[in-house]
């Protein structure tokens, strides 16, 4: 039954873009405040304010990358409630997870990273091959890790996994999974709201080969959702999918060994088998 609180294709176009243009309004008004702090009202020239900002050293600080992702939440939640109501907490699943779904969740990250890592690579040299290299230009060919690696390097590891795997994992699923994955699905059905919202995740992550290499975290994202009925089992596990990235980042553990085809198909039927366990048990605690 479409309710209120369905989500129409426009919508949930509008709050994909909702998360990065928060994060851009945060920081915005954060440099706007620590101008204003600095000079008052009265700002220096251009040409001064890029000096500064080139002095507190700000593309590798916590300013950018801590002050924008987390303040851009401070400004979604009470969008979400607004949308939702009152109910808020209950319509997205505010619930707490049970013991069992924690465990079967986290013994998806891995074979999950590995498969999207393969699927990046061959992506990526899809990409690399194609006359969209000449028109995107070579930045869509670099890894992300490796970005952001070198943008970020020297940043201390605690403030890292708060901005970037807390911070997004929390504000992505509760826009992609609690507004829009579960308000398509509401409206067109199962397969093809949890297709949408499969696609629009991956979309946002820019990057051609990036959003590629998203789908299968993507889809078992919206999966887990949908099976568990609680937020916190995705939150839970795109942290610990992009904790592992940060790690990798922080130690400088970015080219890995090429993945042969054949283990690749191991971690898939592994993931499979995990999901088909997590299934059976899923009915029993139901029936329970």
């Amino acid at each position: 039954m479409q309710t209120k609180k369905a989500c129409s294709i426009p919508e949930a176009l509008l709050w994909t873009c909702s998360f990065q243009l928060a994060q851009a309004i945060v920081l915005v008004l954060f440099l706007v405040l620590l101008l204003t702090a600095g000079y008052g009202f009265s700002w220096p020239a251009e040409g001064e304010r890029v000096a500064l900002a080139l002095d507190l050293n700000l593309d590798r600080s916590f300013l950018l990358i801590g002050v924008s992702t987390l303040g851009a939440l401070l400004l979604v939640l009470p969008i979400v409630r607004f949308r939702l109501g009152k109910r808020y907490r209950e319509i997205i699943g505010w619930r707490n997870p049970r013991h069992e779904e924690m465990i079967y969740a986290l013994a998806t990250v891995i074979p999950i990273a590995v498969l999207g890592d393969m699927l990046y690579e061959v992506s990526k040299g899809w990409w690399s091959s194609n006359l969209l290299r000449s028109f995107l230009g070579e930045s869509f060919q670099a890894s992300p890790l490796e970005f952001i690696q070198t943008s970020l390097d020297g940043v201390p590891y605690p403030i890292l996994v708060v901005a970037l795997a807390l911070g997004p994992a929390f504000g992505e699923e509760l826009i992609f999974r609690g507004i829009i994955g579960r308000g398509l699905v509401q409206r067109y059905g199962v397969y093809i709201g949890s297709l949408f919202t499969v696609v629009l995740f991956a979309a946002a992550h820019t990057s051609p080969a990036h959003a590629l290499a998203t789908l299968p975290i993507a889809i078992l994202l919206q999966f887990l959702y949908l099976k568990t009925g609680t937020i916190w089992i995705p939150v839970f596990v795109h942290f610990c999918n992009n904790l592992l990235a940060v790690s990798m980042m922080r130690f400088k553990v970015v080219e890995l060994p090429e993945i042969p085809t054949a283990m690749g198909l191991v971690f898939f039927f592994y993931l499979i088998l995990i999901l088909l366990i997590f299934e059976f048990r899923k009915r029993a605690w139901d029936v329970a």
